[in-house]
């Protein structure tokens, strides 16, 4: 019997994008590498409720320590730097403090047009971390600039619903993800 958030899955994504967006965190996983999770209002919260779900990953299985932190979670940090620097910056002067090569940064927006999501992806290009975004509505900007997309196509505006779909994609990876770890020798 399928899950409710199988039943969005299914509907309103790509099951071999899924995939790929899975292998795509397990090769990050396997060099030991960090996961950086980004998003704003809603999708701050979806961004900090998958950092939770991959740290606890390593409680399910005897596995080294995912490497994950939403960005998101310090507020000290995120508004010196907004004071300072302007909103805009918030993820990619953290980016380019933290981030290294092979690194990936994970991208939660509905519209895909927020400018400091934008910003980040340009250090990710400079710092050759790779980036996967979960979007909505017509995809925005973000679309054409990330490495890999989970785009939930929706009327714009439809914030409910992405929000929710996209913290769905976010089980569904975290349980892929676990399945495809305990099969590794």
């Amino acid at each position: 019997m399928k899950s409710h958030s199988d039943s969005l899955i299914n509907y309103y994504s790509n099951p071999i994008k899924l995939e790929s967006a899975v292998d795509l965190i397990l090769d990050t996983v396997k060099k030991n590498k960090s996961i950086w999770l980004i998003g704003n209002g809603g999708s701050a919260s979806t961004a900090e409720h998958f950092e939770i779900d991959l740290m606890y990953i390593k409680t399910k299985i005897d596995l080294g320590l995912i490497r994950s932190t939403a960005l998101t979670s310090n507020s000290s940090v995120t508004t010196a730097i907004a004071n300072d620097l302007g909103y805009r910056y918030i993820f990619s002067a953290q980016l380019e403090r933290k981030a290294a090569e092979g690194d990936l940064c994970i991208l939660i927006s509905a519209s895909g047009n927020s400018e400091n999501l934008i910003e980040a992806v340009k250090v990710c290009r400079l710092k050759k971390v790779k980036t996967l975004a979960l979007l909505g509505f017509n995809g925005g900007e973000l679309l054409t600039l990330v490495d890999l997309s989970l785009h939930i196509k929706t009327e714009i505006g439809t914030y409910g619903v992405v929000e929710d779909i996209h913290l769905s994609i976010c089980h569904q990876i975290s349980g892929l993800l676990l399945e495809k770890l305990k099969s590794i020798p």
